[in-house]
């Protein structure tokens, strides 16, 4: 059934999540502004049906990219928009017009970013810039908006088994990392807006802003750049696995994520009553160990799937060492800061068994995952990249002796504390 067309605006554009979300809606026929301080990836534009764009002179402020596709088909505009949630002045410019906002702007999800030296920017940009966006949706008339989230709303550390949308929020003071806490305090503040109104002018009252809420599971996919990169590099290292006991997680692929946002955004303004204030956990709907997900990855790259599981008590300590290892550095000079290999939140997120139902969102929007663990397109593609630049990981004598240091270290620091 042909929805109609929408004048939608993506906080956070320019990143992954949102600039693919962003196509899929001008294809779809619909009006899209990408916002971000950052322009979308030129692979990313390379594979979609985009074929030219032109730049306004750098004297225009905001910086605006227009871009245009094959063919006659759509005849809307897609555009990027350089500009910051942190300026509500531009976030409320960029908001006029519009008939949805999609949010999906963040900071501080994995490695380096979750360091406590970084929680006062993942504080700012993901409380203080979602305070901007629900104001300027507010001003500038928007009818809905939505809010991308996460698991880790409600999750940290204990085991779910096929949770729902009535679980509580977790206490805010006992999250490991200030990314979980600070998205729970966003999203509490986004669903709560549902319904308010601003009325500028009492001689033409405004319609309420309606709001939702996806709660994503880890996003992975050809393209993404915070985790599959991370991971790959990390490989050399990958000598073990851990968890408790067959822990079972779930992800969410690219495509699954995109049909997500479209699906929400396009039913929250057709029937916002039915959406508007609601949660929802989004995933592939298959959950699965950790390490088998990435298993097809390793293997097709030439690393061995490791058989060595070490105990919890041994990676908590070893990741608290690495925090504070990071945090003196920072300290000392932000020149000596690293990206650690795991963090506390991601022991919790990889290591825990927590999966959710995403039956609410089948109901309420007809969200049907596709295709769920199946990261081929990027398996592809790291392969072609390693055959390219002729990287043989077989038999690397270096990184097993790292390996051999690292563990020895943590574990005479851990007798020495003991």
């Amino acid at each position: 059934m042909k929805t109609e067309s929408l004048n939608v605006v993506i906080v956070g554009g320019g990143g992954y999540i949102g600039f693919h979300t962003g196509l899929s809606l001008w294809e779809r026929g619909h009006k899209v502004t990408l916002f971000d301080i950052i322009e979308p990836a030129s692979f990313w534009i390379s594979r979609s049906s985009i074929f030219t764009q032109t730049t306004k002179s750098a004297s225009n402020i905001p910086r605006t990219i227009v871009y245009y596709g094959n063919g006659e088909g759509n005849r809307n505009q897609l555009r990027f928009v350089e500009g910051s949630l942190l300026d509500l002045n531009a976030l409320t410019d960029a908001f006029l017009d519009a008939d949805c906002v999609i949010h999906c702007a963040s900071y501080g999800m994995s490695g380096k970013e979750q360091m406590p030296a970084e929680w006062t920017k993942t504080e700012v940009v993901n409380v203080k810039g979602t305070e901007n966006v629900l104001k300027g949706c507010l001003t500038a008339g928007v009818r809905g908006l939505v809010y991308t989230s996460t698991y880790n709303v409600v999750f940290g550390g204990q085991e779910i088994i096929d949770g729902d949308e009535s679980l509580p929020y977790f206490p805010l003071h006992q999250h490991v990392d200030h990314y979980s806490r600070t998205k729970a305090i966003a999203e509490q503040f986004v669903l709560l807006t549902d319904g308010l109104c601003q009325n500028v002018n009492k001689n033409m009252p405004r319609a309420p802003l309606r709001t939702c809420a996806l709660r994503l599971a880890g996003v992975m996919g050809l393209g993404e750049t915070r985790h599959l990169p991370r991971i790959v590099k990390s490989l050399e290292l990958m000598k073990f696995r851990y968890g408790y006991g067959e822990s079972l997680v779930q992800f969410v692929t690219l495509k699954n994520v995109v049909q997500a946002h479209v699906k929400a955004a396009e039913r929250l303004l057709s029937h916002p009553d039915f959406l508007g204030g609601q949660a929802y956990f989004i995933s592939d709907g298959v959950p699965i160990n950790n390490f088998e997900f990435f298993r097809p990855l390793m293997e097709a790259l030439g690393y061995p799937y490791p058989d060595i599981v070490l105990p919890m008590w041994l990676i908590w300590f070893g990741v608290y060492l690495i925090q504070f290892t990071h945090s003196l550095c920072s300290k000392i000079h932000p020149g000596l800061t690293f990206t650690p290999m795991l963090t506390p939140a991601e022991v919790y997120k990889t290591g825990v068994t927590h999966y959710f139902s995403c039956d609410k969102a089948r109901l309420h929007f007809g969200y049907s995952p596709e295709q769920p663990n199946d990261i081929s397109d990027a398996i592809q593609y790291f392969k072609k990249e390693q055959d390219k630049n002729g990287i043989k990981p077989e038999g690397n004598f270096l990184a097993n002796i790292v390996f051999i240091c690292i563990i020895f270290t943590i574990i005479v620091i851990f007798l020495i504390f003991l």
